[in-house]
């Protein structure tokens, strides 16, 4: 046995990178040319009106999705989507977490049993 060095180089895999299809590149192309043969053919007036529509209409989207935040933040009740069980375990996690920084790790444990068990206990 000689004392040499010996390594394994092993071929690199190709990567295959995924090439652009025509269509996901010709498709905006096609747009903006059918926007432009559309626009050719409205005279200014028509292109004046069509500018106050679109402006008209985005002012209202925007008007409404600033009302429907608005309210979102004014509705009283349950938050949809979050079930009683998920925030009781988010609150026990971060009592745990308080308990194993301020006293010893064994009272964190014993209190994350306990609550866990009075979750699963108490469960409809």
């Amino acid at each position: 046995m000689s004392l040499t060095a010996t390594t394994i180089v092993q071929p690199e895999a190709p990567v295959s990178t995924p090439e652009a299809s025509s269509s996901n590149v010709a498709a905006p192309l096609l747009g903006a040319l059918m926007l432009t043969v559309f626009a050719a053919q409205k005279s200014r007036r028509g292109m004046r009106q069509l500018r106050r529509k679109a402006l008209a209409g985005l002012f209202k989207y925007k008007l409404q999705a600033s009302v429907a935040k608005a309210k979102s933040f004014f509705k009283k009740g349950k938050i949809e989507g979050i079930s009683d069980t998920t925030l009781l375990y988010i609150l026990l996690a971060l009592l745990v977490l308080v308990l194993v920084f301020t006293l010893p790790p064994i009272v964190a444990i014993i209190v994350l049993l306990i609550g866990i068990l009075l979750i699963l206990l108490t469960r409809r």
